[in-house]
């Protein structure tokens, strides 16, 4: 298989999956943008209280 047929068979399986897709509306956005936020202060908290430990750790040892 060269190049060209890679391109081709990529450029098929590509215009099949843009067809499906389909623009998420105002609810489903809202609702992965909450989402991500949640997930992004959750990880940062988790981030923090390490730090904050490994702090506390360091200066009273």
């Amino acid at each position: 298989m060269n190049i060209k047929e890679k391109l081709s068979e990529f450029y098929k399986s590509s215009r099949r999956v843009w067809k499906l897709s389909k623009k998420p509306d105002k609810a489903e956005y809202s609702l992965t943008a909450k989402v991500t936020g949640l997930g992004m202060v959750i990880i940062g908290g988790l981030g923090f209280i390490i730090i904050l430990i490994a702090e506390l750790i360091t200066r009273y040892k």
